[in-house]
């Protein structure tokens, strides 16, 4: 099972959790658990959201922005050694 890993992925799979870019996957993932075991959460967090189509909209871009733009500018950062086999 190793050696299929090691042919399949890049070569620093084995540091990965190192990276804050699967630090932020796991921590979303969480998040996204905990919605899932307890839907009344995600329906306060909404309440917070602005009433006004146009702002919500925004909010909305804003939100899926972060939530694709974070995870990507943490992996392209350099992380000290952990990139360091990258390089």
């Amino acid at each position: 099972m190793i050696e299929w890993l090691d042919k399949h992925l890049v070569p620093e799979w084995r540091k990965a959790w190192k990276w804050s870019s699967v630090q932020l996957a796991a921590l979303v993932s969480t998040a996204v658990a905990a919605f899932a075991s307890q839907p009344q959460l995600l329906l306060s967090i909404i309440n917070y959201m602005p009433a006004d189509p146009t702002q919500r909209a925004l909010a909305a871009i804003a939100i899926g922005g972060i939530a694709f733009f974070g995870p990507t500018v943490l992996r392209l950062w350099k992380q000290g050694a952990s990139n360091d086999a990258a390089e």
